[in-house]
This record gives structure tokens, C-alpha cells and sequence, in this order.
């Protein structure tokens, strides 16, 4: 197959290529004519494709049928699912001494991604940037020192570093017990029955061991808001006073909301037992 090529390519060298050898116009035709390959990863066949677009720009928009065939060689490698490595200077172009930094330091970069995954990762994004790199180093050998080609590479190069992992946000922290103790009317005094409550409070925070505690106070409906608002305060701060005697004295949030915020919905003065209240939440 490659003979047949070689005859056609012979007969159109003057034509086309007057720089290059029939066997470059060869390779060049090769593949051109080469379909998709079905052997090799995701990369060697994407390095395939790159090669090959760049091999038919060389020889059919530059006219430089000596670099498409450079091209064109690596990309029939690929195609046989061979990982061709990176151009280097010197290879099959020279980078002028004052370039040769920038392009080294690039390719040392390629090189890093690619050992960090990035062939595997991004496969088409990691063969354009190595195609293109092969073409920069081609063309700073032209003396081309702001190639499209180095422009392309630089564009694509942030695609190959590996994306720093985003921390999940902390859980948003959630009430994991509710604790309510009662009050007589118009009193901020505590009951036997609020004792023993507070008493099962000083436990289950020993056994839960939570976060934070919340101490909230409120009232029924009787009464100004003002009285209410000094009356639901006095509740909370009996109700504090009272667990840090049992032990319970570290993170205690101490709130309090008058007739604002009823238990049991009902008209102004109005008594209702459940609306004199302290409520203890646990939240973790």
C-alpha cells in the first residue's frame, strides 16, 4: 500500500513539493488517506487527529511538505497506538538559543501534566496542546517567536492542570434535642416539675454532648409587651442559672421573645400554660 503512494506522490513532487522527497510526499498522502484508528486510548487516537490536521495544513496551506511529513510520522505512530512523546529541540527543529528557555520550560510543563494524569483526565485537550507545541518549537525554528501555534498551546495548557478539589461545605449544624419547662402565671420561678426537666437536661448534654444550647423565653398573652418582654428574660435567666448549677455552664445561647412567638396561638390576655415556657434545644 505504501508503494502505491509512493508512485502517486512521485508524479506530483514537482508540482507540489519541489523542497521534499517523494518518500515525505508519501507520508504525507499516507496519512491523509488514513481513517480513524481503531487500536490505542483516547489520547493516541486524539494525537492522531491533531497530527494529521496539522500534517495537511503543512502541506496544503504552507506548502512545507518536509514538516508535514514530520507530522505525518508521528501521527501514523499514534495511530498504532504508540504515546509519541513531545518534540524536543534539536530533534527536527532548532530553537535559536535566545528562544530555547521558554520553549524547554513548556515542554517541561507538558511533560508535568502528563504525569500528573492529564492524558487519561483530558485526552483531546492533552494531544492538541502536544501538537501544537511541535508546531511552536517548528516554528521558532522559522524564526516565528509569537506563533499562533504558541498561542494555542498557552490557551490550552490551564485544561491539563489538575483542579484543585472544592472542600464540601461544613453541614450546616441542626437541633438534635428539644427540652420545654413551664411556668406558673405571671412567676419566673421554677416548678418541681422544671427541676426535674433541667435535671434529664444536665444528662442528655453530658451523653450528647452538643455543639451549642439554645434558652429561650416566652410568655402567654397577658399583659404588655414591655412586662412580657422583662418577664420572658427572667424565665430564660432562671432557667440558665439553673443548669450551670447542674453543670451545664459551656455554650449557652440565652434569648428571649416575650408574647412574640406563642406555642399555643390565641387573642391578647389570654392565659395559656403552654405559652409560659422556656425552651432548650441541643444543636450539633
Amino acid at each position: 500500500m505504501r508503494l502505491t503512494h509512493l508512485a502517486a506522490a512521485i508524479g506530483m513532487t514537482a508540482l507540489l513539493a519541489a523542497c521534499a522527497t517523494p518518500w515525505e510526499v508519501a507520508d504525507v498522502n499516507t496519512i491523509l488517506a488514513a481513517p480513524a484508528p481503531t487500536v490505542g486510548t483516547a489520547f493516541t487516537k486524539a494525537l492522531f487527529s491533531e497530527y494529521q490536521a496539522a500534517a495537511k495544513y503543512e502541506a496544503q496551506v504552507e506548502y512545507e511538505w518536509d514538516d508535514a511529513a514530520i507530522f505525518a510520522r508521528k501521527g501514523l505512530r499514534a495511530a498504532d497506538g504508540e504515546v509519541v512523546a513531545p518534540e524536543q529541540s534539536g530533534e527536527n527543529w532548532t530553537v535559536p538559543a535566545a528562544r530555547a528557555k521558554e520553549v524547554a520550560d513548556a515542554r517541561a510543563r507538558l511533560i508535568g501534566y502528563f504525569g500528573n494524569g492529564s492524558r487519561e483526565r483530558v485526552p483531546a485537550a492533552s494531544a492538541k496542546a502536544q501538537v501544537n507545541f511541535d508546531c511552536w518549537v517548528e516554528e521558532e525554528a522559522e524564526g516565528d517567536t509569537n506563533s499562533d501555534c504558541r498561542a494555542v498551546f498557552l490557551k490550552t495548557e490551564p485544561e491539563l492542570q489538575v483542579k484543585p478539589a472544592v472542600a464540601a461545605a461544613p453541614a450546616a449544624p441542626k437541633i438534635v434535642k428539644t427540652f420545654i419547662v413551664y411556668f406558673d402565671f405571671n412567676k419566673a420561678t421554677l416548678t418541681k416539675a422544671a427541676q426535674k426537666t433541667l435535671k434529664d437536661v444536665a444528662v442528655a448534654q453530658g451523653e450528647i454532648k452538643p455543639t451549642s444550647i439554645y434558652v429561650s423565653g416566652h410568655t402567654d398573652t397577658v399583659g404588655k409587651s414591655a412586662y412580657n418582654d422583662a418577664l420572658s428574660a427572667k424565665r430564660a435567666t432562671a432557667v440558665a442559672a439553673a443548669l450551670s448549677k447542674l453543670g451545664v455552664t459551656s455554650k449557652v445561647d440565652q434569648k428571649s421573645f416575650g408574647k412574640t412567638k406563642l406555642a399555643v396561638p390565641t387573642k391578647d390576655n389570654v392565659k395559656e400554660g403552654k405559652n409560659r415556657r422556656v425552651e432548650i434545644y441541643f444543636e450539633k
